[in-house]
């Protein structure tokens, strides 16, 4: 810290000091955590060029060979069941109906993907006891939504996620918006009821709360004084200097977004920055160790949060599932992204090859398919 503030006469009660050997326990954690901090929001700042490395890596490199493995997917999947259903080839019973199944599998896992085209082929696949099957379950749940909610639904139709165009999207909400309401009230009553059946609160819950609103109006009572006495410095309508003018107003801004959302750790990096920007006017404000306790425990939270913000949003991308380390560091996550790279080469190649053998020689797929079998697939 810059300023050096003087002791107050007053037992356990201090003014919050900078660098002098005559701090206690609690203003040495609190520089500590402070610092800590400081660095955790450099992180973040040095990350974010990161993050947006691996967004174009992602936009511009995997992507395109993921839409180009899901059309070669479909055309594997349209050439295994052509040569099955025009018998290309000769099969042995027990290996027919593992076919069978096994592209069955694949239509109803993907038909709400694209309803027609898997949609047609299941229908050509299942047999008369499947489709019974399925479409006794299907009324049985749209029996169930019209007497619950009083609306006629297609089940099917209702989760279809492919649409011709825009406006066949807007119609289809429309269809079913009625539905939607319905059911988004009764979810949540529902909820709303098992909240209320919830069980009574112990004695230590309730004091445990007790204490964090206690906790949290004094930290209330604490921001509001570093924020009325940061405030008159740097109101920038008492400054006539320009140059000061804007400087101050940028931090005002700052500082009334830090208040807003009771960010001690944010309201004392400004004071730093106030007191940089005007030494000749420090901000002398006193705070007994509970206080900066309390300060020391909420800025160890805050840094907590950041990290795992940061952890979040970069292992939450669909190409970061399988990242070696929680470490981020720019030589190893280029390495990283380059291997991303390759395998998805590597995997477009491996469809490519597949749907070329369908075509020039029907017979692989029984290779196919004892491959299949032996990574111990059932149907």
């Amino acid at each position: 810290m810059p300023s050096e503030s003087k002791k107050s006469n007053t037992p356990g009660s201090l003014v919050w000091t900078g660098l002098g050997s005559n701090q206690t326990k609690a203003q040495i954690e609190f520089n500590t955590v402070l610092r800590k901090h400081k660095e955790a929001m450099e992180r973040s700042k040095e990350i974010e060029p990161l993050f947006q490395l691996v967004n174009e890596t992602y936009l511009k490199d995997v992507l395109p060979h993921l839409e180009k493995q899901k059309e070669l997917a479909k055309e594997r999947f349209r050439l295994m069941c052509e040569i099955l259903f025009e018998e290309k080839i000769s099969f042995g019973k027990v290996q027919r109906e593992f076919l069978r199944r096994y592209l069955l599998n694949i239509c109803y896992e993907n038909q709400l993907e694209d309803m027609f085209f898997y949609g047609n082929f299941r229908d050509r696949l299942e047999t008369k006891f499947e489709r019974l099957e399925r479409e006794r379950y299907k009324n049985q749940i749209e029996n169930s939504i019209k007497q619950k909610f009083g609306v006629d639904i297609d089940w099917d139709d209702f989760h279809r996620t492919q649409f011709s165009s825009e406006q066949e999207r807007e119609e289809h909400e429309k269809k079913y918006e009625d539905f939607r309401e319905k059911f988004e009230s009764y979810r949540n009553e529902y909820y709303s009821n098992n909240r209320n059946r919830t069980r009574k609160k112990s004695k230590a819950q309730i004091e445990k709360e007790k204490k964090a609103i206690e906790a949290e109006k004094l930290l209330s009572s604490d921001i509001n004084t570093l924020f009325k006495n940061l405030a008159k410095l740097i109101h920038p309508d008492k400054e006539q200097d320009p140059i000061l003018r804007e400087k101050k107003s940028k931090l005002m801004t700052k500082l009334s977004g830090a208040r807003d959302n009771m960010n001690i750790a944010e309201i004392l990096e400004i004071k730093l920055e106030v007191d940089s920007l005007i030494p000749s006017e420090q901000t002398e404000v006193s705070f007994h160790d509970s206080s900066i306790q309390r300060f020391v425990k909420i800025i160890k939270s805050k840094i907590s949060e950041l990290e795992e913000s940061m952890r979040q949003r970069f292992f939450s991308h669909p190409i970061m599932a399988d990242y070696p380390s929680n470490r981020i560091t720019k030589d190893t996550l280029t390495n990283y992204l380059k291997r991303v790279k390759t395998d998805n080469q590597m995997v477009t190649k491996a469809f490519q090859k597949e749907v070329d053998q369908l075509l020039n020689d029907p017979k692989s797929i029984k290779t196919m398919i004892k491959e299949i079998q032996s990574l111990g697939a059932h149907f």
